[in-house]
């Protein structure tokens, strides 16, 4: 049977299986959030000292993404998927075995950073915008809800894990529960393109993308559907650095966030076998805001949906500075804060989309990922020196307050691109 005569459009497979890759490569890096606090005991390093591999960890992935992005435009996402679910496996098996800190800094800091990079967000959303273009923010959505249940059932699964286990045996086991069914998924149900199986991008036939095609030529609003910048040609533009700027500080917060919610909550009272369930606080709100976000960014507009979520996200920072006093007000912050930062990362890859096109988004996404990481990987290190030298996480609510007022300033400067020069055409509309 040709694939054109199936009635779901397999676009939605490939979404299916890259959420169950979103929900389980993240791990790679945020296990260690739950692995925190036992790590503080045993070996006993100091919270700045593992904030530093984080940050490592985020600079080194800065520049695996870059070519992860790169490699995505020319051989295709299935292998390098593949790739990262295998070292995910083998990441997490040497990580059970550290003893020294600069075998904790190479595992984590290099191995793990490849693995993630190859199984996170810049691969999971230039796949399905390349496979969806119409419906783009509501298939990121529901791939990018992936890593919010990720983070909601993983960490206090882990951390119970680690109270009845060992924080080595628990890291080893899940090298096995993670890296496994990655590259299962990448063998039989992940596919790099549409074109690739004869299809065109949001299951259409090729009557509907010509007519499609025509009467976006008109539209100067959508400048990235019809045709298709160079990444040589998108840097040359003043709104890919507005993004790239926006995308790098958007990580200050969100790493050093992520780096240390366990260890906050234990400072404000949450048992240690308790812990993960500040990652269930902050995760399962978030789920359904990525879909109503992405919804909502393809309907209205995706630029003035980040605008709007974003500037939530300065509200609900300075609430946390104001009203954290107690285990109770904490995981309200959380809830808040999960509703609040998650809705922009369902629209931040089809926004890019459309301003440039999507021939090659994976190489223009793995550049701002480079900003992200090196920018943002400070955020882990400075939220561990924060809470080591005030003696306390709360300064920090301020410090991301400040990040998120830029972010939302370089955003409303983002305009559609009016380019002058010759444009690739795009894949499907020669």
């Amino acid at each position: 049977m040709k694939h054109n005569n199936v009635k779901i459009f397999y676009g939605w497979f490939v979404v299916g299986g890259l959420f169950w890759i979103a929900f389980l490569g993240p791990m790679g890096r945020y296990i260690l959030t739950s692995l925190f606090p036992f790590i503080l005991d045993d070996p006993g390093w100091s919270r700045q000292t593992i904030g530093i591999a984080f940050t490592i960890h985020l600079w080194v992935y800065a520049f695996f993404a870059i070519a992860v992005g790169h490699l995505i435009d020319r051989i295709g996402g299935r292998k390098i998927i593949f790739t990262g679910g295998l070292l995910i496996l083998i990441g997490l098996v040497c990580l059970s075995q550290v003893q020294q800190i600069w075998q904790f800094y190479l595992v984590f800091g290099i191995i793990l950073s490849a693995a993630v990079a190859m199984t996170h967000f810049v691969p999971n959303t230039t796949i399905v915008r390349k496979w969806f273009i119409k419906k783009s923010g509501i298939a990121t959505g529901l791939v990018t809800i992936g890593t919010a249940t990720g983070l909601a059932v993983m960490p206090p699964v882990i951390s119970r894990l680690c109270v009845f286990m060992d924080w080595r045996t628990t890291c080893l086991l899940s090298g096995f529960v993670i890296g496994v069914p990655i590259m299962l998924i990448a063998i039989f149900v992940v596919r790099d393109t549409p074109e690739s199986i004869g299809l065109l991008s949001d299951g259409e036939d090729a009557a509907e993308s010509r007519c499609r095609s025509f009467s976006e030529s008109a539209n100067t609003d959508t400048p990235g559907r019809l045709v298709n910048m160079t990444p040589r040609q998108a840097m040359r533009t003043k709104s890919f650095w507005y993004f790239f700027i926006v995308y790098s500080v958007t990580g200050i917060p969100l790493q050093g966030m992520l780096t240390h919610m366990v260890s906050w909550s234990i400072e404000t009272g949450v048992s240690s076998a308790n812990s993960g369930m500040i990652m269930v606080a902050l995760g399962l709100p978030s789920i359904l805001t990525r879909i109503f976000a992405g919804w909502m960014g393809d309907r209205f507009g995706k630029k003035k949906v980040l605008v709007s979520f974003n500037m939530i996200s300065i509200l609900v920072w300075v609430f946390g500075w104001f009203f954290i006093k107690d285990v109770k007000s904490f995981f309200i912050f959380a809830a808040l804060l999960g509703f609040a930062y998650s809705a922009p990362f369902a629209l931040y890859t089809p926004f890019l989309g459309d301003l440039f096109g999507r021939l090659s988004v994976g190489t223009l996404m793995g550049t701002i990922t480079l900003g992200h990481s090196i920018i943002g990987g400070i955020g882990p290190y400075l939220w561990g020196w924060v809470a080591d030298t005030s003696g306390s996480y709360a300064l920090n609510c301020l410090i991301s307050a400040g990040c998120y007022g830029i972010v939302t300033i370089f955003l409303i400067m983002i305009h559609p691109v009016r380019h002058k020069e010759p444009l690739t055409a795009a894949p499907g509309n020669e």
